[in-house]
């Protein structure tokens, strides 16, 4: 009997290759009974994932990026057991494909094959204020308020620009320096004033190589957690070649925290969560532990 593998297929992500990808996959395997699923919409495999019966398959395999991962942490989340994951590179900003060096399809391949897995951390974050229907949400990678917020945002409209769009959004917010009122909380600590942005991330990487939180790890039970203080923009500018290298934690600026939990009390403000514009604070957030079988 053939093993059985489901393949998400998202031909709207970052780098636009991913339908090319999976014929990549499928020619280099034998003994394999495949189940593509393209993506219809936005937010279609949170829909598919959460009616389908994941025990048919050995693997899944993902063609996408960052938000399609996101739609995919979302789909199994509350699944009591799920096949390992494989995410192909296909994204724009391929941050947990960083974390775990997996660049290209060949490496991937080989990843298949070797089946190497980790049981990842993932986050829930509630929203409060928002609608019954939005006030609850699952991720891998991180969660945006303020500054980094806007770069996700404009990054959006710059695609166009292809690897730059962040770099260049980055630069475009760092210049402009608007601050923002809130109460942060992490874990008991609480931090009170005007911020240039807070991020929570259960990855190393964000954005296109960003080595934002360098000491996270992806099985830890932790957030590693960097909050800002409003600043003159030149701080900011120096500070911002630094995150490639993760050199920027060493920075007075920086505050870096790791925590189970985490709160931003603030005017509502639209998030970035997984590289994706979504959520709105107030938020509250908290680490499930151990939750997704990843192929590493």
């Amino acid at each position: 009997m053939l093993k059985k593998l489901l393949l998400l297929v998202n031909p709207h992500s970052g780098s636009g290759k991913s339908l090319a990808a999976s014929e990549f996959l499928k020619q280099n395997l034998a003994g394999y009974e495949f189940n593509t699923v393209v993506s219809q919409y936005k937010g279609y495999f949170v829909d598919f994932l959460r009616k389908e019966d994941l025990t048919l398959y050995e693997k899944i395999i993902i063609f996408g990026g960052d938000g399609t991962m996101h739609e995919v942490t979302n789909g199994i989340a509350e699944k009591d057991t799920t096949p390992p994951l494989l995410l192909f590179p296909c994204g724009g900003g391929k941050a947990l494909n960083h974390d775990i060096n997996n660049l290209d399809w060949e490496s991937s391949l080989a990843k298949f094959h070797q089946h190497n897995t980790k049981q990842i951390d993932i986050f829930r974050v509630w929203f409060p204020k928002a609608e019954t229907n939005k006030q609850m949400m699952y991720g891998f990678n991180i969660i945006g308020w303020g500054l980094v917020s806007n770069i996700n945002l404009t990054s959006e409209k710059l695609r166009w620009s292809g690897d730059l769009r962040y770099s260049i959004a980055a630069i475009i917010h760092i210049f402009k320096n608007t601050g923002f009122e809130g109460k942060v909380m992490i874990d008991d600590e609480v931090f009170t004033g005007r911020f240039s942005f807070v991020l929570a991330c259960n990855t190393q990487h964000t954005g296109k190589a960003m080595k934002i939180a360098p000491l996270a790890a992806l099985d830890d039970g932790l957030l590693d957690i960097l909050v800002i203080k409003h600043v003159p923009f030149y701080h900011l500018l120096r500070l911002f070649p630094l995150i490639f290298s993760g050199k920027h934690i060493h920075s007075p600026l920086v505050i870096y925290k790791k925590a189970r939990r985490f709160s931003i009390d603030a005017e509502p403000m639209t998030l970035v969560i997984d590289g994706e514009v979504k959520g709105q604070t107030p938020l509250q957030a908290e680490v499930l532990g151990n939750r997704i079988n990843m192929i590493v």
